[in-house]
């Protein structure tokens, strides 16, 4: 009898060895995004009736993100509110190789953002990648190139930074300067990303303003490369850095403020 029990025993640490070892595998091998390209040709026309130039489209994943991207051409008015875009100083085409885009940042400006309300506009939702917990189930951007190409783009790194955005005046950048910027993201992302980024990605950079710190102008910055060929949806490792210390403190901060 007592050896029957030891042997239930031993059978069943293997088992559980076993199962520990199959759900350690299974999270290593990563969850497989279902975000997919959707043709959006259509709405790219409809917002042209706006009279701006519509220069592609974007989508991003686990928001309501879905607006048509113009071309600001210092001619367009990005203080007009008869329809929601992102924009960018810069005069894209099929020989840029880093695109940039801007849109508003209205109401999500505490230092404790808000996720998932429906009813917000233009890059409110963007806010929503300052929580880990969200990142590391969305991490990818529907991209619709001024040629009408639709694509997906992986995000490598998040930040919160005093920023002029003057990135969205550039759209072509030699090697050397897109080597200099991706460090540059990494040593300012909030989050070490597993993603492989150099010089021969196709890079997308979009910003949108906030007062998580106040009334100090800050930009929250996301930065995104294309998926290479034969690259499959699967999300990556997400990890905070100290960058976060201070992010984290500030919020905080923010929930002592609103319970007091």
């Amino acid at each position: 009898m007592k050896l029957k029990k030891k042997s239930l025993t031993i059978i069943g640490i293997i088992i559980i060895f076993l199962v520990a070892c199959f759900l350690s595998i299974y999270e290593n091998m990563g969850k497989t995004s279902d975000f997919k390209v959707i043709d959006e040709s259509e709405k790219i026309e409809e917002a042209k009736k706006f009279g701006d130039d519509v220069t592609g489209w974007i989508r991003v994943e686990g928001t309501n993100i879905d607006l048509p991207l113009i071309a600001r051409n210092n001619e367009a008015d990005v203080s007009r509110r008869d329809y929601e875009y992102a924009w960018t100083n810069s005069f894209p085409d099929d020989k840029s190789n880093h695109f940039t885009y801007i849109s508003h940042n209205i109401r999500n400006v505490s230092s404790n953002p808000i996720v998932g309300d429906k009813s917000m506009t233009y890059f409110e939702q963007l806010m929503s990648f300052i929580y880990p917990d969200f990142i590391k189930d969305n991490q990818f951007i529907e991209f619709t190139y001024p040629s009408g190409k639709t694509t997906i783009f992986r995000i490598y790194g998040v930040s919160l930074i005093k920023d002029n955005q003057e990135l969205s005046y550039y759209d072509t950048f030699n090697d050397k300067e897109l080597e200099d910027y991706i460090k540059q993201v990494r040593e300012e992302s909030m989050y070490d990303i597993d993603v492989d980024v150099d010089s021969n990605d196709m890079l997308l950079t979009l910003y949108t303003c906030t007062r998580f710190y106040g009334g100090n102008a800050y930009s929250f910055r996301i930065d995104a490369r294309e998926l290479r060929e034969g690259e499959k949806m699967k999300y990556s490792t997400v990890d905070i850095n100290s960058n976060y210390d201070e992010i984290k403190e500030k919020m905080e901060e923010g929930e002592k403020n609103e319970k007091a």
